[in-house]
């Protein structure tokens, strides 16, 4: 005996094991760490190098250039995209797809750009490379109430504290943080009748702000450290320390300027909530944790804090707990109906003894498979609890044949015990390598790697352990349940439906020709109808909220950048779909959606966070905000987006150019744009070239500088200490250091016209006009300069109009830029949706032949024949027969969500397949005759798929009509490629092997034969739809499918049918000409 009839009989054991891990399951349910979206490995970095007063072109070539030269050296590195500003390069970091150590691989960039930094010119200076940007800042708090933002920072950091002692709390990050400075304003012409200039008064409070150590002296048995107190302690002491004048008398610095601590100059960045200035805190939580008592820890501690606070409050801008307990309870909820609607539809169609041994199966082996898989340190998220919906109608499959199997027995008298064991040694073979088939199916889905395939990682994780578990319990569980619950039904049972279902049969065998061209006719229909459907990569969000860009033209000061969004927040305050609006400006928004990527150092944009009453407002909000931008701020680009799912894209269409010459690159981007705004469908068509600022330069006349005993460097600095200021010490009294910086009282406004009168302080104190040494030329440079890996680039992009897909875009888009002449040197690339699209596509594609062969292997272990795996696997295309109309009547796009239920659909339609070709096999086995065989196979077997089929469907509509829109086109591609393809199966299975094995009664057809076999079934099945005749023979006419083709000649001049053999069909098809055989 082998072990599993031997482990039957530990009945105690099993029920006992079945039980223990359900109850851990639902304890699981209730103790697992809880998230909105999967996690990301952290392939994505940013680095700043902040280069002041350098223009982009320098920051290109100083900055740029060589830190890409040595990031080219990092294998691990697939993309690099930098970008040149004025005093600042900002470099964004992508590692390939396939790394997963990430840790040692920004190891390398760390020590690649170490390297680079030794190329930097002084003054160059990079912060540190973040290489976490892909944390989300779950919750976002502002602090507001206050017209002083020093005010609200110092409050910030308070709270900031008191946060990161929380348990669970990874990471706090300031928002909008203004920073701080001490600043020392001159008067020019005090400065000049006391006759002190700016160098030396700095040179004079430079020795004044320094921490410099005194030693130590021996002091009897101790030691004494000797603090000689050389910083500034308070601002005070600044404003009193004297200032040495060239007549040898002292006077208080406040007398000679203005001292005032304040934030830094020019402003970085600003955060606005609904108008009022506002300082942020991004909160990143600890990985594996429960994300709604997360929220609820948070909120405790800033009721705890508010009193404190006050009268500054507290606003939750972002808070992400919130999201995660209603996305879960709405796909909980859908859980909840599926496992009530499967259990309704077995009660009904395989009454109450048998449907109860089914149902009692489905939540032992949900929660059994939520065990392991929390034990496995797996999160509940949306794509978990997913997943277990899309398993439910697939566990019972299992289940339902060998309860089937039992009770089969049972009806013909076998003792409870006998028909258990028999049905488990009768069928755990075929349900094993129908479940390996199945599992096989979802191997390229778990072996994708790339984001997409990350996103949705835990959806073959999970359906692949639950139909693993599923097994187990089908083969142990299900005949202890069987053997205690059921009972003998009778003959009387089952009489309606084998009477119902032997005509299905008959059609199949004796109809074999007809069938197959049927069958044929339908997947041209479907491979027609495909295109169709409308390509959409993944569906939209349905948050109640719309992410504003607001961005002016490169070069913009962050002060014009901060009033056009004031002006446009106060307008969109006005809209009826317009909750509450958080502007941030000089960057992009924290990271509180899993897909938003962070643009830092960037003073012409402003984002804003826009809620609404509900997610269909949004739509109308985008179109409102559109209209706004164009009439408010004609000079802006103003893009309205809802939030999407998927991978990070910053518009669903967008063409990527590349050359050295910006010229070339302007007018390539132009003739780009105008082809783009005729496309029907686009929307807020842009390029980021920007129009260019104007540059002040002055060349330095060396000899005449060098008669006052000046060189280029004095320039400069006279120039830094009348504008930004010049640093001349740090005042340490506070958490971080604060710079102290001389300049003049206008400092960023000082008059352009001023500017030849500068002062510019030789070494004996006199000072000489700017223009007595340098020429002032004004010229006009690019804002920002791009590269993608080393070259330059611009992007032209657009977004989509509501019900338009990237496809339909594309479509119209590609022949126009096709002819348009590029400059030379020029290269045009597609981006966006498309190339996102093409990358998870091929990602699957790439694991997909692992996956076939794992599939012909338990093909070829069920069967051992070639001809059988045949035609297992000509069911698979039978599913489009049902995708593409299901797709196209539901109104649904195809998308990577819907490749994932076709790649889900494969293993259900091989393993109906399988369970009925092995009814033939051991029928045939037993002698009985070819055409009885296959009748009674799709007697026995069309209850228990049917049921598979059913409940698969009701599993699934809970998905299917899911406000979530990432969820019903894979649910509704499964469900209408399951409907067709199942009943399709029960026909073309039948009719195929009667046509490849009519041959012989008992022997199968080898060598010579058997090739011809196949051959003239492929012929003929090819010739089918045009050889078969318009009316068909009258009814109850027998006719031998195998035997039958068309002449299309012949058909014309008989006006009936031909009947031959297959020799003659293969005859006729090869005398045919090659095009049309």
């Amino acid at each position: 005996m082998s072990a599993l009839p031997k482990l039957l009989h530990r009945r105690r054991l099993i029920v006992a094991t079945a039980l223990l891990l359900a109850v851990a399951g639902v304890a699981s349910w209730h103790t697992m760490p809880r998230e909105e979206d999967p996690r990301f490995p952290s392939r994505n970095g940013l680095l700043v190098v902040r280069f002041p007063g350098a223009d982009p072109e320098t920051v290109e070539r100083l900055i740029l250039e060589p830190l890409e030269e040595h990031l080219a050296e990092v294998a691990p590195l697939a993309e690099v995209y930098a970008t040149a500003r004025n005093g600042v390069a900002v470099v964004h970091l992508d590692l390939a797809d396939e790394i997963y150590d990430t840790a040692a691989a920004w190891d390398e960039v760390e020590d690649a750009i170490a390297a680079a930094e030794a190329d930097f010119p002084a003054g160059a200076v990079a912060d540190p490379l973040d290489d976490e940007v892909s944390l989300e800042e779950a919750i976002v708090l502002a602090l507001t109430g206050s017209a002083d933002p020093l005010a609200l920072t110092a409050a910030a950091e308070r709270l900031k504290r008191s946060l990161l002692a929380l348990d669970g709390v990874r990471k706090v990050k300031l928002i909008g943080d203004p920073g701080e400075q001490i600043t020392i304003e001159y008067d020019d012409a005090t400065a000049r009748r006391l006759g002190i200039d700016p160098r030396l008064l700095g040179l004079q409070l430079a020795g004044r702000s320094r921490i410099l150590p005194g030693g130590l002296i021996h002091l009897g048995r101790r030691t004494a450290n000797l603090q000689p107190l050389t910083d500034f302690r308070s601002l005070e002491e600044i404003a009193a320390t004297p200032v040495l004048l060239p007549s040898g008398a002292a006077v208080p610095l406040d007398q000679l300027a203005r001292v005032r601590r304040g934030p830094r100059e020019p402003a970085r960045e600003r955060m606005r909530v609904d108008g009022e200035l506002a300082v942020g805190l991004g909160i990143v939580p600890s990985n594996g944790l429960d994300r709604i008592a997360f929220g609820r820890q948070v909120r405790r501690l800033i009721a705890q804090q508010a009193p404190a606070l006050a009268p500054l409050q507290v606003v939750e801008v972002a808070f992400q707990p919130d999201q995660v307990e209603r996305r879960l309870r709405g796909l909980s909820r859908s859980l909840l109906y599926a496992i009530a609607i499967v259990a309704a539809v077995l009660f009904v169609a395989m009454g109450p003894r048998l449907g109860l041994v089914v149902v009692l199966v489905v939540p032992l082996v949900t929660f059994a498979s939520l065990a392991l898989y929390a034990f496995g340190g797996g999160i509940l998220h949306q794509i978990s609890i997913a997943a277990l919906v899309i398993a439910l109608g697939m566990l019972v499959d299992n289940a339902i044949v060998v309860a089937e199997g039992i009770q089969y027995r049972l009806d013909r008298g076998e003792p409870p015990r006998q028909a258990a064991v028999k049905t488990v040694e009768e069928l755990a073979l075929p349900l094993a390598t129908a479940t390996g088939t199945t599992l096989a199916a979802f191997v390229p889905m778990l072996l994708s790697k790339g984001p997409t395939g990350d996103f949705t990682r835990s959806l073959p994780v999970l359906i692949m352990l639950t139909l693993s578990v599923s097994y187990l319990f089908a083969v142990l569980v299900t005949p202890v349940l069987g053997e205690l619950l059921l009972r003998p039904r009778g003959d009387a049972a089952e009489g309606r439906l084998t009477r119902w279902l032997a005509p299905l049969a008959g059609l199949a065998v004796r109809r074999a020709g007809r069938v197959l061209a049927g069958a044929l006719l339908l997947v041209v229909a479907a491979a027609a109808g495909s295109t169709l459907i409308k390509r959409q990569f993944f569906p939209t969000g349905d948050r109640a909220m719309v992410v504003v860009d607001l961005e002016m033209p490169e070069g913009t000061h962050l002060e014009a950048t901060s009033e056009a969004a004031r002006r446009f927040e106060e307008a969109l305050a006005a809209h009826p779909d317009s909750g509450r609006i958080t502007t941030f400006i000089g960057r992009s928004t924290p990271r509180f959606y899993y897909n938003l990527s962070p643009i830092p150092a960037s003073p012409h944009l402003a984002q804003m966070m826009v809620e609404t009453s509900s997610s269909a407002a949004t739509y109308r909000l985008v179109e409102h905000v559109r209209q706004l931008g164009h009439d408010l701020l004609p000079e802006a680009v103003v893009v309205a987006r809802r939030l999407e799912q998927g991978p990070p894209i910053e518009a669903p269409i967008e063409v990527r150019l590349w050359g050295e010459e910006l010229a070339q690159l302007e007018t390539a981007a132009d003739a780009v744009l105008a082809e783009m705004r005729t496309v029907a469908g686009t929307r807020d068509v842009r390029h980021n070239l920007g129009l260019g600022v104007p540059s002040v330069r002055f060349a330095v006349d060396d000899a005449a500088a060098a008669r006052f005993g000046l060189s280029r460097a004095d320039v400069g600095l006279a120039l830094l200490g009348r504008t930004l200021g010049a640093e001349v010490g740090q005042f340490r009294m506070s958490e971080d250091p604060v710079p102290i910086l001389v300049r003049s009282r206008d400092g960023e406004r000082f008059p352009a016209a001023d500017l030849p009168a500068v002062d510019v302080a030789t070494p004996g104190g006199r000072p000489v006009p700017l223009s007595q040494v340098a020429r002032l030329e004004v010229a006009w440079q690019p804002a920002a300069i791009y590269h993608r890996d080393g070259r330059r680039e611009v992007r032209v992009m657009a977004q989509l109009a509501r019900g338009t897909t990237f496809s339909e875009v594309l479509d119209a888009l590609r022949p126009r830029l096709a002819a348009v002449a590029l400059p030379p040197g020029v290269e045009l690339a597609y981006a966006g949706e498309a190339a996102e699209s093409g990358k998870a596509n091929a990602a699957i594609l790439r694991a997909l032949p692992l996956g076939t062969i794992l599939l012909l292997f338990f093909l070829l272990v069920e069967f051992n024949s070639f001809r059988r795996v045949a035609i297992v696997l000509v069911t698979v295309p039978l599913a489009a027969t049902g995708v593409v109309p299901g797709l196209l009547l539901s109104g649904q796009p195809f998308g990577f969500m819907s490749l994932l239920g076709i790649f889900s659909l494969v293993g259900i339609v091989v393993n109906n397949a399988i369970v009925l070709l092995d009814r033939v096999e051991s029928q045939r086995a037993a002698g009985v005759p070819l055409e009885q065989a296959l009748i009674d196979a799709v007697r026995r077997r069309t209850r228990p798929i049917l049921l598979t089929m059913a409940t698969t469907v009701a599993g699934l509509l809970p998905l299917a009509l899911s406000p979530a829109p990432l969820w019903p086109p894979m649910a509704w591609s499964m469900i209408s490629g399951l409907a067709a393809s199942t009943l399709l199966t029960l026909l073309v299975v039948p009719a195929l092997y009667k046509m490849l094995f009519c041959h012989g009664t008992g022997d199968w057809i080898r060598g010579r034969t058997a090739h011809q076999t196949a051959c003239g079934v492929l012929l003929v099945a090819l010739a089918l739809p045009q050889a078969v005749p318009a009316a068909a023979p009258p009814a109850g006419e027998d006719e031998p499918a195998a035997a039958t083709a068309g002449d299309a000649a012949g058909t014309a001049a008989t006006g009936g049918a031909i009947t031959l053999t297959l020799e003659e069909a293969m005859a006729r098809a090869r005398q045919r000409p090659r095009a049309q055989a």
